[in-house]
């Protein structure tokens, strides 16, 4: 089997070497909490002016000033954040945090044009320069496309799920129509950001990356096996809807029915067995690879598990680096592509087992003669 790992002099940064850094995930976990607080409070800031007394027009300035403070987060991000990374993303949350704070004793201040311009600017440029900066960031270790691609839409999905901030955001505010509680979640989300930055010493990634190497000994699965199980709940999921269904045509109450506790439970239990197969596998399958061939693109087991499982599109970028490397792999022995990344990344978005599946037939063919079954 062909070694595919980095020459030790090579500076290049691969997506299983982002991930194992502390920076990527403070810069990822700090964005997340800027887009939650943000959103949040963006959501509920009409309702908070009006409160005051404000009119359509003078919430309208606030809106202006945050379109002008994205060009004050760019000029952040390309001039400042190549040379002072940390301070480009530190400075704009604090003064963020103390312009929002002025708010907590004078509530009169949402009603004051000049106030809500100063509070959009300083927003729109602490949201304007998280992204491009990262970018910059992740661009400085001279990541490949599909690397760089893949660790950029991890970032992302900090967006999906600051979609929930507007529900938090509104429950908080049936605590105080004034806003204050909103402001003040909004203040948490900011110094928790900081306080996530702080321990790192630099956020670019221009130094070579640190070597990993987390083997375990390669063993050959059945697809078909690994598809079937891990689609088991989807199943399930079908099979009890459309019995529920049918009961409740009949007349048959379902829900506080004590015959429907225990398939209940079973399926329950069968779920969660599933679950802990699907971590079991993703754990392995980056063990069994980095001990078949050692690579810098692999994550450590225990990274990859946690990644599948807390971070959303994260198994599907896990499947997608893995199909890459064992057509890398397939061609350096002189093979063909193992498995195509077109159907990969399809049935990765669409039914995961599939893709999963397609993974393990491609790491049973990459595996040398005389490896294990199970």
């Amino acid at each position: 089997m062909a070694n595919t790992s980095a020459p030790s002099g090579n500076t290049d940064w691969t997506l299983a070497d982002f991930l194992s850094t502390y920076r990527y995930w403070a810069l990822f976990l700090s964005s997340l909490l800027l887009a939650i607080g943000g959103q949040g409070l963006s959501t509920v800031l009409p309702l908070i002016s009006q409160m005051t007394g404000s009119s359509a027009q003078t919430i309208g300035i606030f809106y202006s000033g945050s379109t002008l403070g994205w060009g004050v987060g760019a000029f952040l991000a390309f001039v400042v954040a190549s040379r002072h990374a940390r301070s480009a993303l530190i400075y704009p949350l604090v003064i963020c945090a103390v312009v929002a704070i002025s708010f907590l004793p004078a509530p009169a201040l949402w009603g004051s044009p000049s106030f809500l311009f100063l509070f959009g600017l300083a927003l729109g440029a602490v949201r304007a320069v998280f992204p491009l900066a990262i970018a910059i960031f992740l661009v400085s270790g001279r990541p490949g496309k599909i690397d760089f691609g893949c660790a950029l839409t991890l970032m992302s999905t900090t967006i999906l799920i600051s979609a929930i901030a507007p529900i938090g955001a509104s429950w908080l505010s049936q605590f105080d129509p004034g806003g204050l509680p909103v402001v003040v979640g909004f203040l948490a989300c900011l110094l928790l950001a900081v306080i996530l930055l702080l321990p790192a010493e630099q956020l670019t990634f221009d130094e070579a990356p640190r070597p990993r190497h987390r083997p375990l000994t390669p063993r050959r699965r059945s697809p078909l096996l690994v598809a079937f199980i891990l689609s088991i709940p989807p199943i399930l999921g079908f099979l009890m809807g459309l019995g529920i269904y049918l009961f409740q045509a009949n007349g048959f109450d379902v829900i506080s029915s004590p015959v429907t506790l225990l398939p209940t439970l079973l399926a329950l239990g069968i779920v969660l067995a599933v679950f802990i197969y699907f971590a079991f596998w993703v754990y392995r399958i980056h063990g069994e690879l980095a001990g078949a061939a050692q690579s810098q693109r692999l994550v450590t087991p225990l990274a990859a598990m946690l990644i599948a499982i807390l971070v959303p599109l994260g198994l599907a970028v896990l499947v997608m680096t893995l199909g890459d490397l064992l057509n890398d792999r397939a061609r350096n022995a002189g093979q063909r592509p193992l498995v195509s990344i077109g159907w990969l990344g399809i049935w990765s978005f669409v039914f995961p087992p599939i893709a999963i599946a397609m993974v393990q037939n491609a790491a049973n063919d990459s595996y040398v003669v005389g490896s294990g079954t199970a």
